[in-house]
């Protein structure tokens, strides 16, 4: 962009040396003009880049958030003895887990959605896991 800037000022002082007094300051008018529209382009183009930034940014927080809380939840049931933690799926979205898979009692899968609520960063818990009979 200072590359812009130093022609179009380049351009301006070439101009000045070949014109009446008139024309000359007619020309720097259009240059200062030129110069402040792609001050303002410039700033414009740049807060734009750090929106798009920012935004990408908090998409990118809001998958690693998920993903962290995923691996927490599995993690916890892991940690559980009492629990078949191989056999539970967990996914996270938007901070909402939901738990699948079939264990063997209903105490296993009562467990298991006590210890996802107790996550931090965890929404809400949605059971989805079956108990085999």
């Amino acid at each position: 962009m200072k590359k812009h800037i130093v022609v179009i000022a380049s351009l301006g002082v070439l101009a000045l040396s070949a014109c009446s007094q008139q024309e000359q300051e007619e020309t720097r008018e259009t240059a200062q003009s030129s110069l402040e529209q792609a001050t303002e382009a410039t700033k414009q183009a740049a807060g734009d880049a750090a929106d798009f930034a920012r935004e990408s940014a908090e998409r990118t927080g809001d998958y690693l958030s998920d993903s962290a809380i995923t691996a927490r939840v599995k993690t916890a049931l892991f940690d559980a003895e009492q629990i078949s933690a191989s056999s539970i799926n967990v996914e996270t979205i938007n901070g909402h887990v939901v738990l699948s898979g079939v264990v063997t009692t209903s105490e296993e899968a009562d467990l298991a959605v006590q210890l996802a609520e107790g996550i931090e960063g965890v929404q809400s818990v949605e059971n989805d896991i079956e108990v085999s009979q």
